[in-house]
């Protein structure tokens, strides 16, 4: 089969495989990774549809081993096999694809993201770089929800925005502080450029007008994060999973970030929380390393207890004060008993005055 008629057969493809995911009411999002799968599996193959054996379906599953790692496989394996299966219905072209790989990412201290920050705002574009990083840490948003943020959606006055279109086609409304709110208000008023016909309410714009993509913000946050020397991998996602991480050190509920977040579950919550060294360490050694705490030494007073004309001595004293005294070594024995002894007497003030005045006193 020719070149040209491949490229035909995929683009007819494309287009009827879009238009059955429109009609199940996929995001935007999910139609381009399923079509670009299905891109890929007929052009890699060669052949129409209605020709694709099991070993061309296992020529394209080496073919993505080689050319992707072990998570891209999967969701494209997946995208594939949501074509082969639920479109064609063909179940003797399904693909097992593997289990996706848990990556351990490390997140972001709140100090670097204030030097991300502090180094947006020596760029070209100053306020639009640090609101940039406002909404990606303070909003815990995706990249592609922040390409399609618009300034009609922001509520300054209540330090929040709204997302358009987020994971699932979901529109939310997301806390800021009053920082973000207020720098976001900053770059609105001062540094947006015009933007192109047609994009007049996109909130984050180019030089040239235009909307940021996911490209550009990528680009952005690389060099931001190398010119704060941050030597972690820095991407725009790893401050959402900042975010997440900061506000479960700090104590808050599950809930209470799921709602933040916009996730459809408290799991996928877990899956982002990757608590600090330190407060683990904090937490371990609250248990572990715990002393039995020492209730401290109450003072011995030095002179009697005046009540009126009556001298009442030792008379907060307790038995224990008495003993601890003595074990310190502040006391000797004979003291100690004769202490212990009046303690145990009825009451001072029954006691003759030549009694009260061989009291032994100690400081």
């Amino acid at each position: 089969m020719s070149k040209t008629s491949i490229e035909q057969i995929v683009s007819r493809e494309i287009e009827r495989f879009e238009q059955h995911l429109k009609a199940d009411l996929k995001s935007p999002r999910t139609i381009d990774i399923y079509t670009k799968a299905v891109e890929q599996l007929l052009s890699v193959c060669g052949k129409s549809p209605e020709q694709l054996t099991p070993d061309d379906v296992q020529r394209f599953k080496e073919y993505l081993t080689k050319k992707y790692g072990q998570n891209t496989v999967c969701v494209i394996e997946r995208a594939a096999n949501q074509y082969t299966q639920t479109f064609l219905r063909r179940p003797e072209l399904k693909i097992r694809a593997p289990k996706m790989k848990e990556v351990t990412r490390i997140p972001l201290t709140e100090d670097e993201v204030r030097e991300i920050r502090e180094a947006a705002l020596k760029t070209k574009h100053p306020m639009r770089d640090a609101a940039l990083i406002d909404v990606l840490y303070c909003g815990g948003l995706r990249c592609f929800e922040v390409t399609n943020l618009t300034v009609s959606g922001l509520d300054l006055k209540k330090n929040r925005l709204r997302v358009n279109r987020g994971k699932g086609g979901d529109c939310r409304m997301v806390n800021l502080t009053s920082e973000a709110s207020e720098n976001l208000g900053n770059y609105v008023e001062h540094e947006r450029g015009k933007p192109v016909k047609g994009f007049e309410n996109a909130l984050f714009v180019s030089g040239q007008g235009k909307p940021l993509c996911k490209v550009m913000i990528y680009n952005t946050v690389k060099s931001l994060a190398f010119d704060a020397g941050i030597e972690k991998n820095v991407h725009p996602h790893i401050f959402r999973h900042s975010m997440i991480t900061n506000m479960a050190e700090k104590g808050v509920s599950p809930q209470m970030i799921q709602a933040q977040s916009g996730h459809k579950s408290l799991d996928m919550v877990a899956r982002y929380i990757h608590l600090s060294e330190k407060s683990v360490r904090d937490s371990y050694d609250s248990v572990m390393d715990a002393r039995p705490r020492q209730e401290p030494v109450r003072p011995i007073p030095a002179q009697p207890v005046q009540r009126g004309s009556e001298q009442v001595a030792y008379a907060r004293l307790t038995h224990e004060d008495v003993l601890r005294a003595r074990l310190e070594g502040k006391i000797d024995t004979p003291t100690m008993e004769a202490i212990l002894g009046h303690l145990d007497a009825p009451s001072i003030p029954n006691s003759t005055p030549k009694a009260r005045d061989n009291l032994p006193y100690f400081g």
